[in-house]
């Protein structure tokens, strides 16, 4: 379809979606219990004050000095985000590295090399860290709302936020007995055949000792043939999906100043893997067409606990939390994803992790002084084979650490504000491999303590606007390479720590109806983990060999012009290079990487839309994501390309119920996710097509 044809088409479904008449009642950032009180906030068409927990405490997210995007449970529901990959799409400077198996998330082009475990960006799930990179897609249940925070976040959060954290929050149980029930059907628009898939999920909470004792249960479960098929022994379901996930709360109040939560969740996903093909060479295939002669599978279980227990007092606040999060997957796939003879590939990971955190922090929100302070400690055990070209390494590896982190802000003439934080941050890490070409198995001990300060100053230009300038450092945890290593001095590697500098602007307009927020950043990356081919042959070596840098912006706006429109926009750019890199190929040659592209990192993304609410009930919604192109090498000789997409969706919320239908990917573009040269061609991961469904929604 021409560009012109797709403008078109759009203008008429706009025209459908957004009558032109006029509006008379506003959409709600909160779904009321009541139609009644459904239409009264809906008049209001003032942005609402949305209260976060980025640093430890509760504040308004327009004076908290960090870059950051919130999604509430309304907006994440209205855009169908169901997993962390649709996040990125409604978020600047916010890409998934999908590529099959793994999810390392990537913020402001800071990504990390292909068989790191470790992840940049940190991710946290009601206070429950996911620490590896084939975690990082967890399915989204009952929500209250995503923080993404953008930039190094060590102070705090420690190891592994050297480019941000995402934090997500799921809803409390309180004296409000309340419930819902949701089913989508859907089907995916490939060329060749429409492919059924089903969500479905309920969750219910309320209390069982009014004022005292309160419960909450989720689950969801969704299905499908999956959209590719493997034309070598026409299996239509190479691609399938089958998640299953849950989630229980009991939450406990003794007294008004204690507050005690146990969190238990977990999922068990058994999935195709068959997601990579030939676009190019002898065993290139069509679109949504993989042409495998091997093995086809992919299973993770994940469970994680979190006993939560918050004092809060007339001097000081106490946190503690105690977190255990236990990982597990199994992959088997074709050895060279085509039809020729080549043994399979097979990757199994284990990963189990204990922590405990203790907070004390101020009370007093009206002292000019606000702080807090904090240990944490941690315990780890991982366990990876991986079985491919004929080798077989098995690695385990054990890490112990612990930090004691602190933060304050003084507050000057009721608008200045001056924050320092520091972190001490200490890890141990024990591990061994063994190699099937190797008769003796071989090791390699290390630690290391670094200490990771934040400076900010922020100033309240007038009660709409705050202007901030922030300097923080990063660390991406050292590791273990479970994939190329063959001797102790090959098997570990260290951290990289990265300096980011920003300033900041954010600003609301005409009584709150309109807010701008803008961010400018610089980092300076040191010790760069990178691949290094050792020898001038096929074996690799992760080595801190590197220095690079990311500068660039975000820009974010919400918008409520008149009753029942909402406009929302973001852009985010980042200029991701390699400032000083030689390394040996495997040819022999020396190559210079500097000025070169840090891999998976996009030039920019953006996303722009618009919703209408009408008071009779009916209401429509447009998207339009996209994201420039990237590298998937370090030599950038392989390129994506980059992408746009339009997502529409029409529907009419009652009372009690919601009915909507939508279409993701409307004009059905071609993209691809992912590609590298593999065996005489290059494979790539086909986005997916057109998605068309609708979700059935009932609350009570």
């Amino acid at each position: 379809m021409k560009f012109k044809e797709k403008t078109d088409l759009l203008l008429l479904i706009c025209f459908l979606i957004f009558p032109p008449f006029p509006a008379q009642i506003g959409h709600a950032e909160e779904v009321s219990s009541s139609r009644s009180e459904q239409n009264t906030s809906l008049q209001n068409t003032s942005l609402e004050s949305i209260t976060v927990t980025a640093q430890k405490r509760e504040e308004n997210v327009q004076d908290v000095p960090i870059s950051m995007s919130i999604l509430s449970d309304i907006f994440i529901t209205d855009a169908g985000i169901k997993d962390v990959k649709d996040l990125s799409f409604f978020t600047p400077n916010l890409y998934s590295q999908q590529v099959v198996n793994q999810n390392m998330m990537v913020i402001r082009g800071i990504s990390s090399h292909s068989v790191a475990l470790n992840t940049p960006v940190g991710l946290f799930v009601d206070d429950i860290g996911y620490p590896l990179t084939l975690m990082q897609n967890p399915d989204l249940l009952d929500i209250e709302r995503i923080e993404v925070l953008r930039g190094p976040q060590g102070t705090l959060y420690g190891r592994n936020t050297e480019a941000g954290a995402v934090n997500i929050i799921t809803k409390q149980p309180d004296n409000e007995a309340r419930g819902k029930v949701f089913v989508e059907p859907a089907f995916y628009d490939t060329p060749d055949q429409e492919v059924f898939s089903i969500r479905t999920g309920a969750t219910v909470s309320g209390p069982i000792v009014k004022d005292t004792l309160f419960f909450g249960v989720s689950c969801q479960y969704e299905n499908s043939d999956g959209y590719t098929e493997n034309i070598y022994d026409n299996d239509d379901k190479a691609a399938k999906i089958d998640h299953l996930n849950g989630q229980a709360k009991l939450r406990w109040k003794p007294s008004d100043p204690l507050n005690i939560t146990m969190v238990l969740n977990g999922y068990e996903n058994n999935d195709g893997y068959g997601y990579l093909r030939y676009i190019d060479g002898p065993a290139q295939s069509d679109r949504y067409k993989i042409n495998w002669d091997g093995s086809n599978e992919w299973a993770d279980k994940n469970n994680g606990q979190a006993l939560r227990i918050n004092y809060s007092g007339a001097a000081y606040n106490l946190v503690s939390i105690t977190t255990r999060n236990d990982y597990s997957t199994d992959f088997i796939n074709d050895g060279e994803f085509g039809p020729t003879v080549y043994p399979d590939q097979v990757f199994i990971f284990e990963d189990t992790v204990y922590s405990q955190e203790v907070r004390i922090s101020s009370a007093d929100e009206a002292s000019p002084l606000t702080w807090i302070v904090g240990i944490y400690g941690f315990t780890e055990e991982v366990d990876a084979h991986a079985e491919y070209f004929g080798s077989t390494y098995i690695t385990n590896y054990e890490c112990d650490g612990f930090a004691v982190f602190g933060q304050g802000t003084y507050t000057l003439f009721d608008r200045l504000h001056l924050t320092a934080g520091l972190r001490y941050d200490y890890q141990d890490y024990e591990g061994e491999q063994t190699l099937n070409s190797i008769a003796d198995p071989y090791g390699a001990q290390f630690d290391h303590g670094e200490w990771l300060p934040k400076a900010s100053i922020s100033y309240d230009i007038n009660a709409s606007a705050m202007a901030y300038a922030t300097v923080a450092r990063g660390m991406l945890a050292g590791g273990y390479d479970y994939g190329f290593a063959s001797s102790s001095d090959t098997l570990a590697f260290k951290p990289e720590f990265s300096w980011n500098y920003e300033t900041g602007l954010k600003t609301s307009w005409f009584d709150n109806k309109l807010t701008i927020n803008i961010a400018v950043f610089y980092i300076d990356i040191e010790d760069k983990q990178v691949q290094e081919y050792l020898n001038g042959g096929p074996l690799r070596d992760i080595s801190n060999a590197a220095k690079a840098s990311s500068k660039g912006f975000e820009l974010e706006m919400t918008a409520r012009p008149f009753s029942g429109w909402q406009i929302f926009a973001g852009i985010g750019y980042a200029d991701a290079q390699f400032e000083e890199w030689e390394s040996e190929q495997a040819t022999g040659e020396i190559y210079n990487f500097e000025g070169n592209n840090l891999t998976h990192a996009p030039e920019y993304t953006f996303n722009a839309g618009v919703q209408y609410h009408h008071s009779s009930g009916f209401f429509g919604r447009v998207d339009v994501t996209g994201l420039g192109d990237y590298y998937t090498d370090a030599r950038n000789s392989v390129k994506v390309d980059g992408y746009e997409t339009v997502n529409l969706k029409l529907g009419f919320e009652g009372e009690s119920f919601q009915v909507s239908f939508w279409c993701k990917n409307v004009f059905d573009e071609a993209y691809l996710t992912t590609k590298s040269y593999y065996f005489g061609g290059h494979t790539a991961q086909d986005g997916a097509p057109r998605i068309i469904g609708s979700t059935f929604i009932y609350r009570f």
